[in-house]
């Protein structure tokens, strides 16, 4: 990447994404592909008042020689210097933790498959430390990606090498609002508003019900947990932080807690799903009374199948997102096979966690409480898009009116 571009993604990154404030520490995830920008964010990290940053930086390289050649065993199990070296910062209230993650979609594909489900548990395990607080809503956090040759000819195969990557480059660049000429903390402070909007307007509804459809053959009900909110960028657990956050970037969703004793239908994915690893294609899940009962797929069905029926809370929803066919993502016409980015370019649903921040006051109840309402505990969460140009979304109030919420894949509220 171009300097401007790294020093404009770190600025943005920073002073948007985690939004740090002085004396704060930022653990920062990261791994070797993103090395220049991870030095950028540090820089800026600084510049804005940081008192510290942790890099934690990993290589795809190293982690597939050990998935090659360590036991499932060893690999299974997550030592717990690697958890208490991030929980030791953020369990002081005063650390900010963001990931910069280069996908490699391929370099894991000689890796056996029960190594694969291994090492990608002891990985959730180590996410689960930074879950721990963000459901607690005391948490400010961000998520984003970096350029790798592998990901970028993945997307544009046609093309060679070097096309490929600035293609890739820019794309990324152009999702996250950063170009040369103007502030991409402006942009992403407009846009943040414009996804408000979009919430506020959802929440004045409080609608009990959605029922969703779709040509590819979704058709969906479920409740919304009571008290529900309907959260966007800058939203999401602002009542315990010090700060608003945008926590991932990009982003384009607005986002809400199904019940999940209340989902039943059939939902149709309309993108592939990295799963462990593997690349689950043309799949469907079918739910009945809040629990997925059966699913399909054209490939790698048994790691659909594996993180599905993990358990009982991993069979259940945890999250609806609405998202139109005109977000910029999608207006980009690819499949970029990384669930952050494709999440942002069409309406997706996740299997695992719910998010205790889209409840009023759900971070100051207990989990029980929660639980009462519908909402999911789990130690993973799982997107998969159903979005489609056709899809149908419509409401249901507390009155019993019907409001559609999406038709022909767009808002028309």
């Amino acid at each position: 990447m171009k300097k401007w571009q790294l020093e404009k993604l770190a600025r943005v990154l920073v002073r948007t994404g985690v939004n740090i404030q002085p004396g704060e520490t930022m653990v920062l995830q990261t791994d070797t592909v993103a090395i220049d920008l991870a030095r950028e964010i540090v820089k800026e990290a600084f510049a804005a008042g940081a008192a510290d940053v942790e890099a934690f930086i990993e290589d795809a390289e190293i982690n597939h020689q050990k998935a090659l050649n360590c036991s499932v065993e060893t690999l299974r199990n997550l030592p717990e210097w690697k958890k208490e070296a991030i929980d030791s910062i953020l369990r002081t209230g005063k650390g900010v933790q963001m990931g910069v993650r280069a996908s490699r979609p391929s370099i894991n594909a000689d890796v056996p498959d029960d190594h694969l489900k291994a090492q990608a548990f002891a990985g959730n395990e180590l996410r689960n430390v930074v879950r721990n607080y963000i459901h607690q809503g005391c948490l400010k956090w961000t998520g984003t990606v970096y350029p790798s040759m592998e990901w970028a000819k993945k997307v544009w195969p046609e093309c060679d090498d070097e096309t490929a990557y600035r293609n890739l480059e820019n794309a990324i660049c152009k999702m996250m609002r950063v170009d040369e000429d103007s502030d991409p903390v402006e942009n992403w402070k407009k846009h943040c508003e414009n996804l408000s909007v979009r919430s506020k307007k959802l929440n004045d509804f409080n609608f009990k019900s959605l029922h969703i459809t779709s040509e590819l053959g979704t058709d969906l009900t479920m409740d919304l947990v009571e008290d529900h909110i309907w959260c966007s960028a800058g939203e999401m657990g602002a009542q315990n932080v010090n700060a608003p956050y945008v926590a991932n970037m990009p982003t384009e969703e607005v986002f809400s807690d199904p019940d999940f004793r209340s989902v039943n239908g059939i939902a149709y994915a309309s993108f592939p799903l990295f799963i462990s690893g593997k690349l689950v294609t043309d799949f469907w899940i079918r739910f009945e009374n809040g629990k997925a009962v059966d699913c399909g797929a054209s490939s790698n069905v048994e790691f659909l199948r594996e993180a599905l029926f993990r358990d009982e809370t991993t069979r259940q929803l945890g999250e609806v997102a609405l998202v139109s066919k005109q977000s910029p993502i999608r207006q980009m016409g690819k499949v970029f096979y990384n669930g952050l980015i494709d999440e942002n370019a069409a309406c997706h649903l996740a299997f695992g966690a719910s998010f205790p921040d889209c409840v009023k006051n759900g971070t100051e109840m207990t989990k029980e409480e929660l639980i009462a309402r519908g909402v999911n505990f789990s130690v993973s969460h799982n997107d998969f898009m159903i979005g489609s140009d056709d899809i149908k979304v419509v409401g249901t109030t507390h009155d019993g009116r019907q409001i559609t919420v999406m038709e022909h894949g767009d808002f028309v509220i």
